[in-house]
């Protein structure tokens, strides 16, 4: 086809709403158009790229054995409310309801469809391993889309979905997967990490992203130079050492802090406490239920790491409405050694496993309580690893300075 026949409509200027270099070009060079937020129209130019890529994926999908399929977009609620993903996932569906007034979702992905078919025609292990994959249209309610086809409110996504008898064979599976994405990425021309992540709601004892670094991206890669370990700051660990013990004394002691409701402000003088000796006491709502967690005073809580070690689907941080009639005092004077309810789960870091002479809130606003020993003084159901690795730490594995760098997902 002539030049003059087709229709490449290049801009001279970049449009206001381009953020990134990437969605400057896509824009430029006439290979997307914007309707509105998060919807994108792919013009000749970009649709025969679009091809290409779909091509790539669907030569190493069949070469990896896996079968092309194509499930609906529009899916009935009921299987979405059997898989209890229709609470956990309500802030990213689309819902939409017919003239019937019945309710249908938009799907974001296709577990339950996927799992519905396999329930109903694999009927013996003879048919399996067999492994799905579609590439398709895809629908997520973007609370701030943003960077052009980065985070869309549509979208198309390559999902595939393995069915086998065995964990040997899972892990078969998991494989080939793996390494077709590592042969269509190279395809692609994409400089790729594949690093650890948190399975989520879906599952299961195996996970790893395929990273792009990238300085617009949305992901933290922790990931050590030394001996190749790459996680997502999800699921990253370091080899710090826990607190260091001291020697068990005085018993436990209040005094007054007045107005001081911050780690920051304890450090002070007068008071004088080191971040890394004072134990910060958050209250969550896990799964309608309060649940108390200890970190110290210097780490951020890792709220992945929470749902994934405590098993909950869904977390938050409670409010000062709830706190209060729970402990019987704001946060920034809460603690875990007096005034805790029988019924109320505390759980704390790894990090504060056996450290003693630290410092918390008293549960009375205005003070707090010095000499606190983990192991004596708080009543602690589970040990976990709840804390967000920093750069700089130790690498788990080798001990060398982990490093962290923005990634995007691919």
């Amino acid at each position: 086809m002539r030049w003059s026949q087709y229709f490449i409509p290049t801009l001279k200027e970049t449009p206001a709403e381009a953020e990134i270099l990437s969605h400057k070009l896509l824009l430029r060079a006439g290979l997307v158009r914007k309707l509105t937020g998060g919807l994108y129209t792919f013009l000749p130019v970009g649709l025969r790229v679009l091809r290409k890529i779909e091509n790539i994926i669907r030569e190493e999908m069949n070469r990896a054995g896996a079968v092309e399929v194509l499930m609906p977009a529009l899916q009935p609620p009921e299987i979405w409310i059997q898989s209890g993903r229709y609470e956990t996932a309500r802030d990213v569906l689309y819902k939409a309801k017919d003239r019937s007034n019945k309710e249908w979702v938009l799907s974001p992905t296709a577990e339950e469809v996927i799992t519905t078919l396999a329930a109903g025609e694999i009927n013996s292990y003879r048919q399996m391993p067999v492994n799905f994959y579609q590439v398709s249209v895809k629908f997520r309610d973007e609370i701030r889309p943003r960077f052009g086809l980065m985070r869309a409110k549509e979208f198309i996504m390559k999902d595939a979905y393995s069915f086998d008898a065995s964990d040997e064979g899972a892990m078969a599976s998991y494989r080939k997967m793996y390494d077709a994405y590592t042969r269509i990425f190279n395809r692609c021309g994409l400089r790729n990490f594949p690093v650890e992540a948190d399975t989520g709601v879906i599952g299961g004892n195996h996970s790893h992203e395929f990273m792009v670094p990238a300085e617009t991206g949305e992901n933290d890669v922790v990931y050590c130079e030394a001996c190749g370990y790459a996680a997502n700051i999800e699921k990253a660990t370091s080899g710090l050492p826990k607190t260091a013990p001291r020697e068990i004394g005085a018993a436990v002691e209040k005094f007054a802090t007045p107005g001081v409701v911050t780690i920051e402000a304890l450090s002070k003088a007068p008071y004088s406490v080191p971040a890394n000796r004072q134990v910060k006491t958050l209250v969550y709502i896990a799964d309608s239920q309060p649940l108390i967690i200890l970190i110290r005073g210097d780490d951020q809580l890792n709220e992945t790491k929470l749902l994934a070690k405590t098993g909950a689907v869904a977390a938050r941080p409670a409010t000062v409405e709830e706190i209060i009639p729970l402990l019987g005092a704001k946060p920034g004077s809460l603690g875990a050694v007096v005034n805790v309810p029988a019924n109320v789960k505390v759980i704390a870091d790894e990090r504060l496993r056996g450290a003693n002479d630290m410092t918390t809130g008293a549960n009375e606003d205005g003070f707090h309580l010095k000499n606190v020993s983990l192991e004596r003084d708080v009543k602690v159901a589970d040990w976990f690893d709840l804390r967000t690795v920093t750069k700089g730490e130790p690498c788990a594995k080798c001990g060398q300075s982990l490093k962290i760098q923005r990634a995007i997902e691919v």
